[in-house]
């Protein structure tokens, strides 16, 4: 991983203007986004391991699905959902920054 697991911890919201072909662009809550039609899906790192992915809902409001996020080898985060109903995630950190966060596509 090109970042400590530590640097991950927090929320992040998809910023899909910065996006490329083979990259997706997270950043903080904070950052200054232009105004957008489509609700920003959102990822929450916590340090305890729980995983908060923000997924837009029927009504376009944030739906959270709650899983445990563990850091493994080359950079992969491995999340898993207790609910059973959604498929484990494997995301692939490319870089990372205070207010930056790149996952491969």
């Amino acid at each position: 991983m090109s970042c400590a697991p530590a640097d991950i911890v927090g929320s992040w919201l998809h910023s899909y203007e910065e996006d490329s072909q083979t990259t997706a662009v997270y950043r903080p809550p904070d950052h200054p986004f232009p105004p957008s039609r489509r609700v920003r899906r959102g990822l929450e790192f916590r340090a305890d391991g729980v995983f908060v992915d923000l997924r837009p809902g029927p009504d376009d409001r944030p739906r959270p699905v709650v899983g445990r996020w563990r850091a493994e080898e080359w950079g992969r985060i491995r999340v898993a959902f207790p609910s059973g109903r959604d498929a484990p995630l494997e995301l692939t950190v490319v870089s990372c920054a205070h207010d930056v966060l790149v996952l491969a596509k």
